[in-house]
């Protein structure tokens, strides 16, 4: 079932590929972000939500640069710590090339390989209690806030909503290193896309 599913998407993208060329020249994008996460790695990983915002422009149809700046924010380690919960944010400054490997007037695809820093912070609630704390720094947290190496490495599938305008969905593997510990988490990011210079 998986190889067939993966079979058609890649006969709808070869398909695809034989459309009509859209060739734009620059793009903004921004939406909401996904990520499972968490900058204390011996706590288990999280759901956080957040915001994504990038630009990129193209030097030919196909070779593009860009960056973005992303945020996520949620609540870890619930379940450790008897439901009071960790504060946790990560904020990612990203920069890199963009390829095109579909584009034409219905869908576009290409590849992000971004590198960058992130920032995570992870505070407790107020109201979290001596015992509570005890709980959870024997369960590994610490207070954090650290500033390190992070990468994206994404699949943007554009779908066109007119010359000018698209919806994008964006699954990745988002890359950190903090606590010195390296994660490869899931995240994906939806939002509006806004073409500038097609032809």
């Amino acid at each position: 079932m998986i190889r067939k599913g993966f079979l058609l998407a890649g006969l709808c993208m070869a398909a695809a590929a034989l459309l009509p060329a859209q060739n734009n020249k620059a793009e903004l994008y921004g939406g909401y972000v996904y990520a499972k996460v968490n900058p204390e790695a011996p706590l288990p990983k999280a759901n956080m939500n957040g915001w994504v915002g990038s630009v990129t422009g193209f030097v030919t149809p196909w070779f593009g640069v860009g960056g973005e700046i992303s945020a996520v924010f949620g609540d870890i380690a619930k379940e450790v710590s008897n439901a009071t919960p960790i504060h946790a944010k990560e904020y990612s400054y990203l920069f890199g090339p963009q390829l095109r490997f579909v584009d034409n007037a219905k869908v576009q695809s290409s590849v992000k390989i971004l590198l960058g820093g992130s920032f995570a912070q992870a505070k407790l609630a107020s109201a979290t209690t001596g015992t509570q704390q005890a709980v959870l720094a024997t369960a590994g947290y610490t207070p954090f806030n650290q500033t390190k190496f992070a990468a994206l490495f994404a699949l943007p599938v554009d779908v066109s909503l007119s010359k000018a305008v698209a919806l994008r969905i964006e699954p990745g593997i988002y890359m950190t290193d903090f606590n010195a510990t390296k994660q490869a988490n899931f995240r994906l990011s939806v939002g509006p896309v806004f073409r500038f210079g097609s032809r």
